[in-house]
């Protein structure tokens, strides 16, 4: 897996609620646009989905629609809690997508 992908998913973030079956459509979507695989994407969605809860999944999936530049804004403002949490659900996923599958 090319490190872009931890490192723009990383930089994303916006506030979101409700459940997660739009969100993960959303994501792959935004994934495939940036020129990823889509058996790739649908497996970082999936992992990330398992890894975070509802609300934290949907911040990430709903920031990488709105594009890197925006969402690094974003997370600088995170509280360092909610940054690290996003950073080890993405090096745990993209590590098990790009080495195994999920």
């Amino acid at each position: 897996m090319r490190m872009a992908i931890v490192a723009g998913a990383l930089a994303l973030a916006l506030a979101a609620c409700g459940g997660t079956g739009g969100s993960k459509a959303t994501m792959v979507k935004a994934c495939t646009d940036a020129g990823e695989d889509k058996a790739m994407c649908s497996c970082i969605a999936d992992g990330l989905e398992k890894s975070l809860d509802a609300k934290t999944f949907n911040t990430v999936a709903k920031a990488m629609a709105q594009g890197e530049e925006k969402g690094g804004e974003v997370l600088d403002n995170l509280p360092a809690d909610e940054q690290s949490k996003i950073m080890g659900a993405m090096m745990s996923t993209g590590m098990q997508c790009a080495f195994g599958g999920a």
